[in-house]
C-alpha cells in the first residue's frame, strides 16, 4: 500500500512540473511574442508585443516613452539638447543621423524613426523599424499611439483626458484675463532665418492653439497652418504677427537682428507690451514632459499680459 501512495505522489509531482515548465514556457514565448502593426505608408510589419530594448532616432518622441515609464536604450542627440529631457537620459546612448553601426551595437528590438530618415532600410536590417510620419499624427494622437507600441495603451489615455481637461481650465483662465478675441503668432529665429509656426509643429504651438484655444493670426491659419510651418522674410514678419508674438531664438538669445528692427518694433504687439520670448531647446518638443514645462511658462507668461 505504501508503495502505491509512493507512485501516486510521484505521479501527481511529475506532471505538477510538466504543468509549471509548459506556463513557463507559454510565458517565455509571450514575452518575445511578435504582433502585426501597421505603418503610416499602410505596410504591416512584425514588431514585439513587449519591446524591451528601444532605439529612438525620432527625438521628437523621446519624452513621450520617459513619461510612459519606457526608458529608451538609445536617442537621437537632438533629444539631449532638451535641459528638460536631458536629466531624464542618464544611462542612454547619444546617437547622431548617421550612427547605423552603434545603434547596431545596441543590440535594439525595435527601432522607431521618422519616415524621412534616409537610414531606414539600414535600420530595418537591424531590427523591427517604425517609420513615424511626423506631420500626420496630432500630438495627443501620437502619445495613444506609442502607449499602443509599447504595452501602455492605458496609462498614454490617462495622460490626454487629464491634459485635455487641465489645459481647458487654463484656456478659460486666459481668455479671462485677456480676451478671447486676441490673435496669437509663433515664431522661431535663427542666425538668418525666420519661421513661422501652425498649431502642431512644437514651439508650444500645440498648447497655444489646440490645449489653450487661442485664436491664430488669420494669415498664419492661411498661409502656414496647412504645412505646419514656413520660413519667411523680415518683411512678412508684420503680416503675419498677431496681437500677442510668442518667439524664441537660438540658444534663448535674440541672434536674429529682426527683434531690433522698425518692422518689429512697430507691430501692434510691441507697441502694447505683448511679446513673449522663450528658450527654443525646451519647446521644440511636443511629448507629455516638455509640455506640462512649456504649460506652466506659457500660461504664467500670458497671465502677466495687460
Amino acid at each position: 500500500m505504501k508503495k502505491w501512495l509512493f507512485a501516486l505522489l510521484v505521479c501527481i509531482m511529475t506532471l505538477a512540473a510538466c504543468g509549471n515548465t509548459s506556463d513557463d514556457k507559454g510565458k517565455e514565448e509571450k514575452s518575445d511574442s511578435m504582433v502585426d502593426y501597421k505603418l503610416d505608408n499602410g505596410k504591416m510589419i512584425k514588431i514585439p508585443a513587449e519591446p524591451k530594448r528601444i532605439v529612438l532616432m525620432g527625438a521628437s518622441y523621446t519624452g513621450n516613452l520617459l513619461d510612459l515609464g519606457v526608458k529608451p536604450v538609445g536617442v537621437d542627440e537632438y533629444a539631449f539638447q532638451s535641459e528638460i529631457l536631458a536629466p531624464k537620459l542618464k544611462g542612454v546612448e547619444k546617437l547622431g543621423a548617421g550612427d547605423v553601426e552603434k545603434v547596431a551595437t545596441l543590440k535594439p528590438d525595435l527601432i522607431i524613426s521618422f519616415d524621412t530618415d534616409k537610414n531606414n532600410s539600414k535600420y530595418e536590417k537591424i531590427a523591427p523599424t517604425i517609420p513615424v510620419s511626423y506631420a500626420k499624427h496630432g500630438y495627443l494622437e501620437i502619445h495613444e499611439e506609442l502607449g499602443k507600441i509599447v504595452g501602455k495603451e492605458k496609462e498614454a489615455k490617462a495622460f490626454v483626458d487629464q491634459w485635455k481637461e487641465k489645459t481647458a481650465k487654463d484656456g478659460k483662465e486666459i481668455k479671462s484675463h485677456l480676451g478671447d478675441d486676441l490673435a496669437y503668432t509663433i515664431y522661431q529665429f535663427f542666425q538668418k532665418d525666420i519661421y513661422a509656426y501652425g498649431d502642431n509643429w512644437g514651439r508650444g504651438s500645440e498648447i497655444i492653439y489646440q490645449a489653450f484655444g487661442l485664436k491664430m493670426q488669420e494669415d498664419v491659419a492661411k498661409d502656414i497652418k496647412p504645412t505646419g510651418w514656413k520660413k519667411i522674410s523680415a518683411e512678412e514678419i508684420a503680416k503675419y504677427a498677431g496681437d500677442v508674438v510668442l518667439y524664441s531664438s537660438d540658444a534663448g538669445k535674440d541672434s536674429n537682428s529682426i527683434v531690433q528692427s522698425n518692422v518689429w518694433k512697430n507691430m501692434d504687439a510691441s507697441k502694447n507690451n505683448r511679446v513673449i520670448q522663450y528658450d527654443a531647446e525646451d519647446f521644440w518638443f511636443n511629448d507629455p514632459i516638455s509640455l506640462e514645462h512649456q504649460r506652466k511658462v506659457l500660461k504664467e507668461e500670458l497671465l502677466k499680459l495687460k
